[in-house]
């Protein structure tokens, strides 16, 4: 397998092996920030005066499932084969680590953290989505591991999500015109996730054949995420993520016409306070009693059932079946809701609340499997 040389200066993807090493990175990528904004998300006490605040986190999780989608369809229609979210060297842990540079000493690198909904939980998510491309705010370069893996090639140096697709954008037209289209689109189209089979909201899928719809693909992953610095909405007219955590640190709707650090339209009120105070990176491991041990068990039981049911269906070439696993998938989401907010509500010695570690766990012997 060809792999990047850490040293270089990040660019495209040179050859197929390299291609495929990045797409895998964008599928883990977008995998990886779902559980922070899922926590934002889950904190927010029912009842409470975040509504609006709670309907943009869970707008933008449902898109990045859409993101993850997008990005697996066109990994497999160039011939990477299907991903798998399972692979323990890729499996999201936290926290994760985003850095600018080589080198940079530890109080300089980015972390991003399992955090309750806050200012600096907020801060997070824009640095995660900013469109600016400044040398402080990076992209994943090790996100999810802290072992050498092609997901640090593919990551080094780029300042942003969006120079990231934007390489592999470029990666994909080079390969395209100097070996033609017939051996870079080599995937078996059995695999493709198909509008039909994707329930989640958040936008449609897109089936990936050739160029145009891997570069369309790509495209709403970024339109729909950063967005562009002059530009608060997307091609569809929506806003795009970055903006609308905008929002939510103004405590404001954003009307058209607006420069992006004016928004003028409805204000909302954003209350930290009404927010469960989960202590942060929490691991099952250090939880004191037995019963909130078998409530983390659980919720990670989920969560990694979940993961394997996407598994499930990326690897799937019966449509009928994808569509259940999908559907299946949609239903976990559900049952890890409810289990994390149980977590939240559980206070702790220390003050503060436990909460979801999004730790894996392999299958037991019971568990449900659609024939």
């Amino acid at each position: 397998m060809a792999t990047s040389d850490v040293s270089a200066a990040p660019g495209p993807p040179r050859d197929l092996d390299e291609l495929h090493d990045y797409l895998r990175a964008a599928v883990q990528l977008e995998l990886s920030v779902i559980p922070p904004y899922l926590c934002g998300l889950y904190s927010l006490r029912p009842g409470g005066l975040n509504g609006e605040t709670a309907l943009i986190l869970r707008s933008i999780v449902t898109e990045e499932m859409l993101h993850l989608t997008l990005a697996a369809n066109t990994l497999m229609a160039v011939g990477g084969g299907p991903p798998r979210l399972t692979d323990p060297h890729r499996l999201p842990r936290y926290p994760a680590l985003l850095a600018t540079e080589e080198g940079l000493p530890p109080e300089q690198q980015f972390l991003v953290h399992l955090l309750p909904f806050s200012p600096p939980a907020l801060d997070t998510y824009l640095k995660i989505e900013n469109p600016e491309h400044p040398h402080d705010h990076a992209l994943l370069r090790a996100v999810a591991t802290h072992e050498p893996s092609a997901l640090h090639a593919a990551k080094l140096g780029f300042p942003t999500v969006g120079a990231f697709y934007a390489a592999i954008e470029t990666g994909l037209r080079d390969l395209t015109a100097s070996l033609g289209p017939d051996r870079v689109f080599t995937g078996d189209e059995r695999l493709q996730i198909l509008p039909e089979h994707y329930y989640a909201g958040g936008g449609r899928v897109r089936v990936v054949r050739t160029l145009d719809d891997a570069l369309a693909a790509l495209s709403e992953i970024v339109e729909q995420g950063e967005g562009d610095v002059g530009t608060i909405y997307d091609d569809d007219g929506d806003i795009a993520h970055f903006f609308r955590f905008m929002e939510i640190r103004f405590g404001r709707r954003y009307r058209p016409g607006d420069p992006p650090d004016a928004p003028s339209g409805e204000p909302f009120t954003v209350d930290y306070d009404a927010v469960y105070p989960m202590r942060p990176d929490p691991r099952t491991a250090d939880y004191g009693s037995a019963d909130l041990r078998a409530l983390s068990d659980r919720c990670n039981r989920t969560w990694s059932a979940l993961l394997r049911r996407l598994d499930r269906a990326f690897a799937g070439t019966n449509p009928d079946v994808k569509g259940q696993d999908m559907i299946r998938a949609v239903a976990l989401m559900l049952d890890l809701r409810d289990h994390a907010s149980d977590l939240m509500r559980v206070p702790l010695e220390d003050g503060t609340h436990a909460g979801p570690t999004f730790e894996y766990v392999e299958a037991e012997d019971d568990e449900e499997e659609l024939p």
